[in-house]
């Protein structure tokens, strides 16, 4: 395995200078861990505290759990798509991937590639701020044009250890000294941060998981441990369980880095992920059926459906004046990272246009509070075919506590209270038939303003039986 304990050894040096105050009351440093397909469920504690289901009952996650305990853990934090490339695109600019014409994974249909990402902002705000990104890009533009003055390119799921088309290896399960690189990112994303330390620069860096997309890949002592343990019932793999405690490794790596560098003052932590995890191991062509074994229960589904399970993600923040172990149930979203950060930095100029993200500053202070948002709700735009997960382009919008769910090749909607029912299991569209209407036209509003792809103009995968769609995923409300 890789060893990177000695990286610790100039930190631990230092820790009484940089601890001393230094930084406290210059611009903040922001450490966002972005990790891939993970399930709001996958962690050993709860995202919702007050709902026990809300965590796995196999995974070990004692350093993403702490986390969580030091921090605000957001109950309600969504993931701005089902898949990746267009919630990592969302992240960078405060705006949805309707609005922003990107909606499939590394593919654009008009995208405007001439954005004010977050580094940038951050530099208008302070020209000392240093911004790394380290991992997984996934967006069809490189990341030094939006202010990454250190970065990897654009990688993709390759440099993860992505090997597609080879079932066996991609699902079965192998070893590798280094995992889906989570100490090597980890390691260098120190590195940056001692160096910016060093040289008295404000950083924001972000650290973009390859864990947990596929393959799975883990370190060989991590898995024999998981062999100590009792599989669960919602979570059994153990080569799964193997890669997410791999990954918690990293994360108490990383949180070891910020103590022993005195950042606790003046340093944001922010978790979240891409999309919601995968629906089921291993992962199969499903078109709309429901899955013997639903991995991010209680939500419904997972990766490549709007339902709960594929966009409602572990999100936590830990930070100066952060209350421990606080949970804030106001819906967040990805795109309201650069509006936070830019708040957080004490940027005082015109943030962009025709932006989607309000800052969540304030929920931080205080978890009860709410945010106002520039259009009615959150919404969620798929408007494509994609072999897997229902299978049919759909959109979705959240307003309070009620989600409604727009079926395009089936002609349907759905109307669920997603906070009384996180498993959307109860449509309500037949018995709230004004709310229905009105959470319709407000969706309708919203992706007329911002020109959203039609299904028909999209640049869809492999088109589906529609027919068999609709059977097999309505039966449920239907009976």
């Amino acid at each position: 395995m890789l060893h990177i304990k000695s990286i610790f050894l100039t930190g631990l040096m230092l820790c009484a200078f940089f601890g001393s105050g230094l930084f406290a009351n210059s611009s903040p440093n922001f450490i966002l861990v972005l990790t891939d397909d993970h399930g709001w469920s996958s962690l050993s504690a709860p995202m919702d505290k007050s709902l026990p289901a809300a965590k796995s009952d196999f995974h070990q996650t004692p350093n993403m759990d702490a986390l969580l305990e030091r921090g605000m853990r957001f109950s309600h934090g969504y993931a701005a798509s089902p898949v990746c490339s267009p919630t990592r695109y969302s992240v960078q600019f405060g705006k949805s991937p309707a609005r922003l014409h990107y909606t499939r994974v590394l593919g654009d249909n008009g995208a405007d590639h001439n954005q004010v990402g977050i580094p940038q902002l951050l530099k208008s705000a302070n020209p000392d701020y240093r911004c790394a990104h380290f991992g997984k890009w996934h967006i069809s533009a490189d990341p030094e044009r939006y202010g990454y003055d250190v970065h990897d390119g654009r990688t993709t799921n390759k440099q993860g250890g992505f090997t597609m088309r080879n079932h066996e290896r991609e699902w079965g399960g192998y070893a590798e000294e280094d995992p889906k690189r989570v100490d090597s990112l980890t390691a260098r994303a120190i590195d940056f941060m001692q160096d910016s330390i060093k040289n008295e620069k404000p950083f924001f860096v972000q650290i973009s998981h390859y864990a947990l997309h596929s393959d799975l890949v883990y370190s060989e002592d991590t898995y024999a441990s998981t062999l100590l343990s009792k599989a669960g019932q919602l979570h059994s793999n153990r080569a799964y369980a193997a890669m997410v405690a791999d990954l918690d490794r990293s994360v108490g790596t990383l949180l070891e880095a910020f103590d022993s560098m005195g950042l606790a003052e003046n340093t944001y932590v922010i978790f979240t992920s891409d999309n919601g995890g995968m629906p089921c191991l291993p992962m199969q062509v499903n078109k709309g059926a429901p899955y013997a074994q639903g991995l991010n229960s209680p939500l419904l589904r997972g990766k490549w459906d709007l339902t709960e399970g594929g966009i409602r993600v572990p999100f936590a923040v830990m930070g100066p004046r952060i209350k421990a172990g606080d949970q804030s149930d106001t819906p967040v979203i990805s795109y309201d990272l650069l509006p936070t950060v830019a708040e957080l930095a004490g940027f005082t100029g015109s943030l962009p246009k025709n932006l989607d993200g309000r800052s969540f500053a304030a929920v931080l202070n205080n978890s009860d509070s709410l945010i106002a948002r520039p259009a009615e709700g959150l919404v969620f735009h798929f408007p494509h075919y994609n072999m897997v997960g229902i299978n049919e382009p759909h959109s979705a919008i959240r307003i309070g506590d009620y989600k409604l769910l727009r079926f395009y090749s089936s002609q349907r909607d759905l109307l669920f209270d997603v906070a009384k029912d996180p498993a959307e299991s109860i449509d309500l569209s037949g018995e709230k038939t004004a709310l229905k209407a009105q959470m319709s036209a407000a969706l309708e509003l919203y992706l007329e303003q911002v020109s959203a792809e039609k299904p028909e103009d999209s640049n869809s995968w492999k088109k589906g039986n529609f027919g068999a769609i609709k059977t097999r995923f309505f039966e449920r409300y239907d009976n």
